[in-house]
């Protein structure tokens, strides 16, 4: 799936599908286009914070009632569950501190937290629609600066060590 994804032609709709992916989000995203595509860092971000956006108001208001609703299908019920009490056990953060709590697990780019996670423990802690909304939009604008930092950083720190080491090996001294 995500050969097919980076096989698209129109890089707009490439980085808006792929800081959509559960998992990834713009965590891969940002970083991914930055350095490996090297498009320029606003259209990176831009389009990530949107994808990222759209996908957390998606999974908030339709991916989470869905599931909610038929968690207790004969076929559907295992997966399920376990994805919704998954999801409550690693969000402790936002049952207690709710559209706050939202925001900052959203945009802490750690493992298992991000717009996919936070957007369904939101509806299931029953945070209300707007404050879902605003904490979802500025969680994943902080989770984009702190990416796009890091992203630039690394990428500006790796790149002088192999210019360094190139420099050596063609015995150019500075």
């Amino acid at each position: 799936m995500l050969n097919n994804i980076l096989d698209i032609t129109n890089l707009k709709l490439k980085v808006l599908i792929l800081s959509a992916l559960p998992i990834t989000e713009l965590r891969l995203s940002i970083p991914y286009f930055i350095i490996y595509e090297q498009i320029d860092t606003l259209t990176a971000v831009l389009y990530s914070i949107i994808g990222n956006i759209l996908i957390g108001l998606i999974v908030f208001n339709i991916i989470g009632p869905i599931m909610y609703n038929i968690r207790n299908s004969y076929l559907l019920s295992k997966p399920i569950n376990y994805l919704i009490n998954r999801t409550k056990t690693r969000s402790s953060l936002i049952n207690n501190f709710k559209a706050f709590g939202l925001m900052i697990f959203i945009g802490i780019p750690l493992p298992f937290t991000g717009v996919w996670t936070g957007s369904l423990a939101a509806y299931l802690f029953g945070v209300t629609r707007r404050r879902a909304m605003l904490a979802i939009v500025l969680g994943v604008f902080m989770s984009a600066t702190i990416v796009t930092i890091l992203t630039i950083a690394a990428n500006e720190f790796w790149f002088n060590i192999i210019n360094d080491q190139i420099n050596k090996k063609l015995g150019i001294v500075k």
